[in-house]
């Protein structure tokens, strides 16, 4: 299957592109799979955002 066509516009079409790329992509992965291929993608995201994730260590040095 290939990357979805997404439009300029971003409709809810384009969203029901995206899941069903997901899941075709997604499909016969394990559960270790899925989570890694997942957690690449939302941490791509975040970086093209420039939005740096907290993490539970940050949050602990705060607190103490």
């Amino acid at each position: 299957m290939t990357k979805p066509d997404i439009s300029k516009d971003f409709t809810i079409d384009d969203i029901h592109k995206i899941r069903e790329y997901n899941y075709e992509y997604t499909k016969g992965l394990s559960v270790a799979e899925k989570s890694t291929y997942y957690k690449s993608k939302a941490e791509a995201f975040l970086k093209e955002a420039g939005i740096t994730p907290k993490t539970i260590a940050t949050e602990i040095r705060k607190v103490m």
